[in-house]
């Protein structure tokens, strides 16, 4: 009887779906902030090379800013594109 319980439970939609999207989330969540400290030090690194004097600076800091934007708008763009399906 225990197995047929716990068979029940895994195959059931909701309580999966449930579960993977709670799941989805958190996860949505903590890439977020990991992304917001890879920004933050994309752009201490930039300011880096501008004090120092590197040729590459301005094409470092564009790219940075770049990345800051795109991480910024995700949440746009990821509604963007739910609607489209």
């Amino acid at each position: 009887m225990p197995i047929l319980i716990s068979l029940y439970l895994f195959l059931s939609n909701n309580a999966f779906a449930r579960s993977l999207k709670a799941t989805a989330d958190k996860l949505a969540q903590e890439t977020t902030r990991i992304g917001h400290g890879v920004a933050l030090f994309g752009l201490v690194v930039a300011g880096i090379y501008f004090m120092i004097g590197k040729q590459d600076a301005a094409t470092k800091m564009t790219q940075a800013l770049m990345g800051v934007g795109i991480l910024m708008l995700s949440p746009s763009i990821i509604t963007f594109v739910k609607g489209l399906v």
